[in-house]
């Protein structure tokens, strides 16, 4: 577990100065051109917004980690051998987010700020990370199951994929283990609602398949809401997945859901 505590932070530590690396300008500011008023306006707009997408970036990375820690906490105290397994399970699958986080703040810096008219921009790539790529790059190709799709009136399935493993279940199996379980997101919903809360969000519902029908690990990520128990109640619906035929090896899903009336 060393290594993967090192990997993540060393991802810390380039968030906070990415934007400066890739941005170095040769020559100083005395080099460069004046700017209209019109490059100005959007070049600070520009700024501000790669700001804000390091910021989402750096916040998820803590939730990261924070789960992380309630991962190895869970493996390191738990007697049954296959909750530690699938508490290490949890922290792969978390190492493998931390990555993710990681390309997209290099994507807010490469998108997120336009050059502001002629001046000239040398753009320099962070100093490769291999531990990071390697425990990143877990193999397989993202596989769509179904998208644009009602689940219950306030639960919507943005998108439904197979994101890594080499496993294969046919995708109705998938689709038809999802909806099994609508009943009880809905009923996770309503609660949430009775504590105040209306605006509609999303959230990553991620599981993991080996060797039979009922999910080794599963997870929530890239969630929107800020409310602990909701999630609770989301990923223990997940850990009552059921499905008919098991893959052929491994596989990872991940359903985006939206909740919200009219979702």
């Amino acid at each position: 577990m060393t290594r993967q505590t090192d990997t993540l932070g060393s991802v810390m530590r380039w968030i906070a100065p990415l934007a400066l690396a890739l941005l170095l300008v040769p020559g100083g500011a005395d080099a460069q051109p004046p700017m209209s008023a019109s490059d100005r306006a959007e070049a600070l707009r520009g700024v501000r917004a790669m700001a804000d997408c390091l910021e989402r970036q750096r916040t998820e990375l803590s939730r990261v980690l924070r789960l992380i820690r309630e991962s190895e906490e869970q493996r390191d105290s738990a007697r049954d051998a296959r909750v530690r397994g699938d508490a290490e399970r949890a922290i792969e699958a978390l190492i493998a987010r931390a990555g993710d986080v990681r390309r997209a703040a290099q994507g807010c810096v490469r998108d997120g700020f336009p050059e502001p008219g002629p001046t000239s921009v040398e753009v320099r790539d962070p100093p490769p990370d291999p531990s990071a790529d390697a425990v990143a790059g877990t193999g397989g190709t993202v596989r769509r199951i179904e998208d644009d799709a009602a689940l219950t009136e306030q639960i919507h399935v943005v998108r439904g994929e197979q994101v890594d493993g080499q496993g294969r279940v046919d995708r109705d199996v998938i689709r038809r283990g999802v909806r099994a379980i609508a009943g009880r997101l809905d009923r996770c919903y309503a609660a949430y609602l009775d504590r105040g809360a209306l605006e509609a969000r999303q959230l990553d519902l991620v599981f993991t398949l080996r060797g039979s029908g009922t999910p080794r690990a599963v997870e929530i990520e890239r969630s929107g809401f800020a409310d602990p128990t909701f999630e609770r109640c989301v990923r223990t619906a997940g850990q009552g997945l059921r499905f008919s035929r098991p893959p052929s090896g491994e596989a990872v899903f991940s359903y985006t859901l939206r909740f919200g009336r009219g979702a």
